[in-house]
């Protein structure tokens, strides 16, 4: 198994405990998407990558520029650190991705530790989640009623990982998981995962264009739905393969 590295590209040295943001894929892509759209909102410069020779082969393009699919953006305006992902992180290097996540929170000395994701437990649609080791992180999330709390369960990988580190050694750090789609991208789930976020922190990030995909995304399934239910009741025809001939 490779080391995992994180190689800045940009001095930080200008930020004041800042709150460090984590997006990385899984249900829905929700936490890469809600992070893609924070570091596009608050037009977050560019400030390092994450690599391991056991991570994919692969470049993320946007607006023209390849970029490593795992890296770092930051916002001295905001004090905001955003870490991303485009790429599933292996489950082999998950242990070493959340301790040099860890060491580089504790080196720009970082306020606390968000982690975006999707959840699907399929109980209530729409549903926001918070699990925290700081305990007043979720009692705040229930008393305003913008999340609700995980009594019993696990959650895998980093940010399972990152939790479990936190606790032990009392540092901050919040997992937002919103129910999601496990079928697809789910740009909705991950606008309500930064509405959380927004009332948990009071940063102001727009969700418009993930509203504008979300209905996009749903009129699209609708209407594959409803082609779908057309083409069972006509049967399927000769020139679909659907007949066979002896």
């Amino acid at each position: 198994m490779g080391d995992v590295e994180i190689k800045k590209t940009a001095d930080m040295k200008k930020l004041k405990r800042p709150l460090l943001i984590i997006g990385l894929p899984g249900t829905g892509l929700v936490g890469s998407v809600a992070a893609s759209q924070i570091v596009e909102s608050l037009q977050m410069g560019f400030g390092g990558y994450l690599s391991s020779p056991d991570f994919a082969p692969l470049a993320a393009i946007h607006d023209y520029k390849p970029m490593p699919a795992a890296r770092i953006h930051f916002s001295e305006k905001f004090n905001v650190v955003v870490i991303l992902s485009e790429m599933t992180i292996p489950v082999s290097s998950s242990l070493d991705v959340a301790e040099k996540i860890y060491t580089f929170a504790k080196s720009i000395d970082a306020s606390s530790i968000i982690s975006l994701g999707g959840i699907s437990l399929k109980e209530e649609k729409g549903e926001v989640y918070v699990v925290s080791s700081n305990r007043e992180a979720v009692k705040d999330a229930i008393a305003r009623k913008f999340a609700k709390p995980i009594k019993e369960g696990a959650t895998t990988g980093v940010t399972g990982i990152l939790l479990a580190k936190g606790t032990l050694e009392n540092f901050p750090i919040t997992t937002i998981l919103a129910e999601s789609s496990e079928e697809y991208l789910d740009p909705q789930a991950a606008a309500r995962v930064i509405r959380t976020l927004t009332k948990m922190t009071g940063l102001a990030i727009d969700t418009k264009d993930l509203d504008k995909e979300a209905q996009e995304l749903s009129k699209s399934i609708k209407e594959a739905v409803i082609k779908s239910k057309i083409s069972r009741r006509k049967g399927p025809s000769a020139s679909e393969g659907g007949a066979m001939f002896g």
